[in-house]
């Protein structure tokens, strides 16, 4: 019954978690597969080549903005669950004011060296003066595009997700409707490509800062309380994050040099229009990717072995399956996917574009069980191994192969060099974990790197819907703890805590629909040393950081007395909240237990 419970929660969260994930990853490649689609009927193939070559700065640019944005989160993160809200702020001005300063530098070296900026990128002769002009289009938006990144992310903090939903839809409206006025009806070329493309990023940003604009923002924007010197620790931390899209950047960098050498003009579109496509089929992997980590980071935390099998388990057959199920339409839709950009089927770009798709439709399941394991390391925090991945998986997996097959085999060798280069990644979850374990996993645990006494405290679940469950859930958490020689009064405010917090999510959590429609799992951990772990976690409304601060520091000794005598009680209260997801952390040490035993 209990693992039918894990595994049931497990699926409930992931798949609800699933589609918001997949939708934040799909509509960044959105923009790009319209311009594609627009350059390559209204002005020439080779004009997709031009796209597929800027792409490297567009690497750079979200490279630069997950760096900023994965530290940024971290340090809020950390300041929210403290209630230290000025310090929260500082991270939120010093964000801001760093992004700025980075677009406005990148921004110069498009305008003013476009020309160097394209030898740069690979571009000669004619693509090479198409290539300038679109980086000068592109550099009119690029700052906004950066700032939108960033406060699309604190949005979410906010509980603003529904603008940040609007931004999308309407930068997407916008890019389309100036892609067809300005290049198929005003002939403006790859310049009104850009021009449109820096509209829509303008258009994102205006709706996403009219929030902020309006005062309505708990996150407030003052350059002078930047807190400069976080800054060392916002890079550090997000870095990580960010090696594989830097990885990526380079790769593109060189392998477009590579592809032009073997594959001219021809061989660069189809490469530039099979990324493009690929960036939106990747999605659901990526997506996927996203909610594993979360998940077994929380469950991590928890030292919950059976819930980290149930979410393996269910990434194994269920989502492998839809991968599996994608990969064959993409093999039957190939095509179709190559006569979007190149309707002339007999052209030598066409044949080539379609070729990478059905090479591809073989490598997405094959993606998806690399970006598994890559995010469930991550979690389990095995840094340097999910570097070594990022590494191999953004540029040596695949430039090794490309530099083995290209001479022997054409732009066709490139093509293929995209699969073997996945099977080499692929194959670097197995080695590492038998150095690791030095020699052939037995079971499960040695597969996953769990140590023996991982999560062998003794421990109770329960899931709750209504106050009366929560009565009765703190009765037996006392009884549990007091049968384990935990002390009285320790025992009865662990149930106290949980009754208390547990309540509150009910009374103030269920505020749509019904019961039926939320989900609170509640876990007691009696760990090593008489210590009490209690987690509650919901996939309620979120609780407001901010709020949360004012409730335990209000200046009225009466006032919240509940969530004050938890604060009081506990020598630990985390509140997180994780893709939509409500964790509640408390900690309580035995210690009058520990002075008797002593």
């Amino acid at each position: 019954m209990k693992a039918n419970t894990d595994s049931r929660i497990v699926s409930q969260v992931f798949f609800r978690l699933l589609p918001v994930q997949i939708l934040i990853v799909a509509m960044g490649s959105v923009n790009s597969i319209v311009d594609g689609l627009i350059a390559g009927r209204f002005i020439a193939p080779e004009s997709v080549g031009v796209i597929g070559l800027y792409y490297t700065m567009v690497r750079v640019l979200e490279a630069v903005g997950a760096v900023l944005l994965g530290g940024t989160a971290v340090l809020c993160g950390k300041y929210m669950c403290s209630g230290r809200t000025d310090k929260t702020q500082g991270v939120f001005s010093l964000n801001l004011t760093v992004t700025f300063l980075i677009g406005a530098a990148l921004t110069a070296v498009n305008l003013l060296m476009p020309g160097r900026l394209a030898g740069l990128l690979g571009a000669e002769g004619t693509l090479k003066t198409d290539l300038a002009v679109y980086a000068v289009g592109y550099a009119i938006g690029m700052i906004p595009q950066l700032l939108a990144q960033q406060m699309a992310a604190f949005l979410q903090l906010e509980r603003q997700s529904r603008l940040g939903y609007i931004g999308i839809a309407s930068m997407i409206f916008v890019n389309v409707a100036l892609d067809v006025l300005l290049v198929a009806v005003l002939d403006m070329g790859v310049w009104g490509l850009a021009l449109a493309t820096s509209a829509c990023n303008w258009v994102y940003f205006l709706i996403l800062a009219s929030y902020y604009v309006r005062g309505k923002a708990q996150l407030k924007f003052r350059v002078k309380i930047a807190s400069w010197k976080e800054l060392p620790d916002m890079i550090k931390i997000g870095f990580p994050a960010a090696l594989l899209v830097f990885a990526l950047a380079v790769r593109s960098l060189v392998l477009n040099r590579i592809v032009l050498a073997y594959g001219g003009a021809d061989g660069l579109s189809a490469m530039s229009a099979f990324n493009m496509i690929c960036a939106f089929l990747l999605a659901p992997a990526l997506g996927a990717g996203a909610v594993i980590r979360m998940l077994t980071s929380v469950f991590v935390g928890e030292e919950d072995r059976e819930s980290i099998y149930a979410l393996l388990r269910l990434a194994g057959t269920k989502v492998l399956l839809m991968m599996c199920g994608l990969g064959v339409l993409v093999l039957l839709l190939a095509s179709p996917m190559a006569g979007l950009y190149f309707p002339d089927h007999g052209t030598e770009v066409f044949q080539l574009t379609r070729l990478l798709f059905r090479i591809y439709s073989v490598c997405v399941p094959m993606a998806f069980i690399c970006i598994l394991f890559s995010n469930y390391f991550q979690a389990r925090e095995h840094r340097l191994f999910v570097n070594i991945v990022a590494l191999f998986d953004g540029f040596f997996g695949v430039i090794i192969p490309v530099l083995v097959l290209a001479p022997a085999f054409g732009i066709k060798g490139i093509c293929f060099a995209i699969l073997v280069g996945l099977i080499i990644t692929a194959a670097l979850t197995p080695i590492y974990v038998m150095i690791r374990n030095k020699g052939l996993p037995r079971n499960r645990d040695e597969w996953l790197l769990l140590p023996e006494s991982f999560g062998t405290g003794e421990r109770l679940s329960f899931v709750l819907k209504d106050t009366d469950a929560v009565t009765r859930t703190a009765e037996q958490v006392q009884t549990f703890c007091s049968a384990r020689g935990v002390s009285t009064r320790t025992s009865y405010y662990a149930a106290l805590c949980l009754e208390e917090m547990a309540e509150n999510v009910v009374l103030h959590g269920f505020t749509k629909g019904k019961p039926r429609d939320y989900t609170i799992d509640v876990r007691v951990v009696l760990q090593e040393g008489k210590k009490i772990l209690l987690r509650i976690k919901d996939d309620c409304v979120p609780f407001d950081p901010a709020e949360r601060a004012k409730l335990v520091n209000n200046e009225d000794p009466c006032a919240n007395i509940g969530i004050r005598m938890v604060y009081a009680s506990a020598d630990e209260v985390v509140y997180q909240n994780l893709l939509g997801l409500n964790v509640l952390t408390i900690r309580l040490q035995d210690k009058e237990s520990i002075t008797h035993e002593a």
